[in-house]
């Protein structure tokens, strides 16, 4: 059995009550109270005919630190890279890589993205990226000229086309018809799509502490009626739907501080009056009621449901600058600012007010004895007109400067202690040697230290993001997708992708600076040069990497140049056409060593033949000796064999 609408409506208003961000929570005024501190609105407690200087803290503040963060991600397209699970995993995780940068930056405007929800966070204490798949109808229209009547019954067949007008005509030649007109084709195109949510617009559950375990989320947004037809709604549901709910979006304290002006739509406010009250929401219910919750995505304008179907997930991301552990929003950099920027504003305030005190005083004059008109005269040079010297005078007026101005570095050291970014942080523009790498790198970790945290929070943030548009890509691609990608048209079927977890959010080299990431490729460039040059040239160096290293440097500052400076070599070369000078040197010595050691043994063989030779003489002087006597035993004569 499934639970009604009505009880689901009821589900959803109990939930509604213990949201985290009512328009009129404190929460809510919080964020609006920034905005105007980042604007420098003034506070409410002017006076009349003093100071009003509002100074700027929030805004320097968080300006600094976006700089510094937006450099690490946003300085090139290369945010995201998908690592490979193993060896036959790499060209499909490079292919993930691009594809996922396409999808985000060009099909998407991710740069916008990216900085405004790094905007909130730094300034409104959350970020939220929204991400889902939309489902478009592309129409196009096309002219057909003197098509038989068989290719006509073929258009009026297939379902994406509608011929809009048509003329036909019989040839005079052939006796058939003919057909001449125009037709629209109207295809439906899914893509992935991207949004940094407002803060005014986004509530959740009170209880949660991440997005994956709550409960309850909702976002609403003002639409017209036609925006909510071409979203796919009933016209019927949406025509019963009231466009009068109570709320107005334009009203939150957040559009108010951004200066948002209503006059612009007449004084009945008649367009606002017919915009719906769109809730898209995500809860978790046992609709069915078999003591399982589901996660339904439910879509309702004012009382009327329009859609409810099952979700596979919350397609929103949130970040927060400032972690509070157990609560999913904390704090950001504006809440330190804010209050040292009223001190300080106070004290210059101040300030001002006794620098125009002591050069307009307040005169002590004797009654009758000045001219009031020359004394009210404010103009420099103006002379007083007195009927006796001592009849004016000006008492000493307190300097409160130099107190002021310890004070104000006082303020500055209590910001620069509680943020970790002023305008007196180390540019990373000036990382140009070794040595002034490592000496400002030590300054600009223990300065910005939580500038940093910062950084890693975002990109923990960013990395979620990027994981839930790769699994939309698996979980919605019909077919083989084409991309254009540096210059070449790249073929993809995310179908074929791995359900990786895998994936890694770059920050850049070092700090993000263009000439310490150069620094740096050149000393591993050193580094392959001298590994080469050592023999190791296709065994620890390959030509593929050597070529890749060249490429990623030129890129630095020149995207589109892939492939046009350098050519990769063939997966199966390694570089070693021949020996290297060093080797063939080692070569020559080996042979000049081994020629040595022939000559050696030749002259060994030599000295033995000679040493054999000496003993077959012996031997036969020994045999002639036994000859002689033997013959001078017989012949009783003395006899001589041989010379």
């Amino acid at each position: 059995m499934t639970i009604s609408n009505k009880d689901l409506l009821t589900v959803i208003d109990a939930y509604e009550d213990n949201v985290s961000d009512h328009m009129d929570s404190d929460a809510a005024q919080t964020r609006a109270d920034l905005i105007e501190f980042y604007l420098g609105e003034h506070y409410g407690n002017e006076r009349t005919g003093y100071s009003q200087i509002v100074t700027r803290e929030v805004y320097q503040t968080v300006e600094n630190i976006k700089a510094d963060i937006a450099e690490l991600f946003i300085s090139d397209d290369e945010t995201v890279r998908f690592e490979p699970e193993g060896p036959e995993d790499i060209d499909g995780a490079q292919q993930a890589t691009d594809y996922i940068r396409y999808v985000f930056y060009r099909q998407n405007d991710g740069f916008s993205v990216i900085l405004d929800s790094l905007m909130d966070g730094l300034l409104q204490r959350q970020g939220i990226i929204k991400r889902w798949r939309s489902m478009e109808d592309v129409v196009t229209t096309h002219n057909f000229s003197e098509i038989s009547e068989e290719a006509y019954s073929v258009l009026e067949l297939d379902p994406e086309v509608e011929i809009v007008e048509f003329e036909e005509e019989r040839n005079e030649l052939t006796g058939m018809l003919t057909y001449s007109g125009k037709l629209t084709r109207t295809k439906e195109k899914s893509e992935t799509k991207i949004e940094c949510v407002p803060s005014e617009e986004f509530a959740i559950d009170a209880n949660a502490t991440s997005m994956c375990t709550a409960r309850y989320v909702r976002q609403r947004s003002m639409k017209s009626k036609s925006d909510l037809i071409a979203m796919g709604f009933d016209e019927k549901k949406i025509e019963k739907a009231s466009t009068s709910s109570g709320y107005n979006e334009y009203d939150s304290p957040e559009k108010l501080a951004r200066d948002f002006d209503t006059s612009e739509y007449g004084d009945q406010n008649e367009y606002i009056s017919k915009m719906y009250d769109l809730h898209e929401i995500y809860v978790r219910c046992d609709r069915d009621e078999d003591d399982y919750d589901e996660l339904l995505k439910v879509c309702k304008v004012g009382n009327t449901v329009l859609s409810v179907e099952d979700a596979d997930e919350i397609p929103y991301n949130i970040w927060t600058p400032i972690r509070i552990p157990h609560r999913l929003t904390g704090l950001c950099p504006a809440d330190a600012a804010a209050p040292i920027q009223k001190v300080k504003s106070t004290l210059w305030r101040n300030q001002l007010d006794n620098q125009y005190n002591l050069n307009n005083g307040r005169p002590v004059i004797v009654e009758g004895q000045v001219d009031l008109d020359s004394v009210m005269s404010s103009k420099p040079g103006a002379p007083y007109v007195v009927k006796h010297p001592n009849a004016i005078s000006f008492p000493n007026q307190p300097q409160f400067g130099q107190h002021t101005n310890s004070m104000m570095d006082i303020a500055d050291h209590m910001l620069e202690q509680s943020v970790g970014s002023t305008d007196n942080s180390i540019s990373p523009d000036i990382l140009h040697g070794n040595t002034a790498a490592g000496a400002v790198s030590q300054v600009l970790s223990k300065r910005q230290a939580r500038v940093r945290l910062i950084a890693r929070e975002f990109g923990e943030f960013l990395r979620k993001v990027f994981m839930g548009i790769y699994e939309l890509e698996i979980a919605h691609a019909e077919d083989m997708e084409i991309f254009r990608l540096d210059n070449r048209f790249v073929e993809v079927d995310p179908r074929n992708w791995h359900a990786r977890k895998d994936v890694t959010v770059l920050v850049g080299l070092g700090n993000g600076s263009k000439t310490e990431q150069l620094f740096h490729m050149q000393q591993t460039q050193q580094a392959q040069q001298a590994m080469a040059g050592a023999g190791g040239l296709g065994v620890t160096v390959m030509p593929k990497q050597i070529v890749q290293l060249q490429e990623d440097m030129v890129r630095l500052y020149d995207k589109s140049a892939n492939g046009r400076y350098f050519t990769e070599p063939p997966p199966d070369f390694t570089g070693q056409t021949g020996p290297s000078v060093e080797q063939q040197a080692i070569m020559a010595q080996i042979q000049i060593e081994q020629g040595k050691l022939e000559i050696e043994k030749q002259e060994l063989m030599l000295k033995q033949k000679e040493l054999e030779l000496k003993v077959r003489e012996h031997e036969d002087m020994n045999e002639f000796k036994l000859a002689e006597l033997n013959l001078e035993a017989r012949s009783e004569r003395a006899v001589k064999i041989g010379n």
